[in-house]
């Protein structure tokens, strides 16, 4: 008998030690808009799926149940950089077909993740929760043909003093979409394809 109440027991505290390194974050985020000097060009913009619905569950089996819906939050981020940064933008339902959708487009630009990790407290020995997120930023012609595939690393980073678990892993994923925005905003324009193809500069000397 004893020993079926202490194994009960140890089932009972097990369960509150993971329900407490447990948590969901929803972004409710606004973005507004970047301060970037707007580009003459004509951009379709697809989001796939996988990106507008993007939700991230980490391995129950690691202790740490932890679910980070990111979807509607990234296509705010990217509605409020594309508006700033293009002179027309238009969603489109896939890259193909763009063309027929927004008749004397530029080119298309196809955002997705690539990838989504963070880091507890608990892993750092820190008070911080870290996130990264690596976008893949693909743009297209308006045949369809790849122009460029940029790789845009971002990360935030939140301490625990005075918020719970759920709130600074939030602002922490806030501030990784932040800094996704700020480098897209800035270096699209910078990327040596986007600059010869679509901008038609000549590349600078001795590149």
């Amino acid at each position: 008998m004893l020993a079926r109440v202490a194994a009960l027991a140890g089932t009972v505290v097990a369960a509150l030690l993971q329900s407490g390194c447990s948590g969901s974050v929803a972004v409710e985020e606004e973005f507004p808009a970047p301060l970037v000097g707007r580009l003459p060009l004509r951009v379709a913009v697809h989001y796939p799926a996988a990106l507008a619905e993007f939700v991230h569950r980490e391995d129950p089996e690691s202790e740490r149940d932890w679910t980070v819906q990111l979807g509607p939050a990234n296509v705010r981020m990217f509605d409020s950089v594309f508006g700033a940064l293009f002179a027309e933008t238009r969603r489109v339902a896939d890259v193909a077909g763009a063309a027929g959708e927004m008749p004397g487009l530029d080119a298309v630009v196809a955002p997705a993740v690539d990838a989504f990790e963070f880091s507890l407290p608990s892993q750092s020995a820190t008070d911080q929760f870290a996130v990264w997120i690596r976008y893949n930023l693909e743009v297209y012609g308006p045949d369809g043909s790849l122009i460029v595939k940029w790789p845009v690393t971002a990360y935030g980073q939140s301490g625990t003093g005075g918020l719970s678990d759920e709130e600074s892993m939030t602002r922490a994923t806030v501030l990784a979409l932040r800094d996704a925005a700020a480098t897209i905003s800035t270096g699209f324009a910078r990327q040596p394809k986007v600059r010869e193809v679509l901008l038609k500069e000549a590349p600078p000397d001795g590149s």
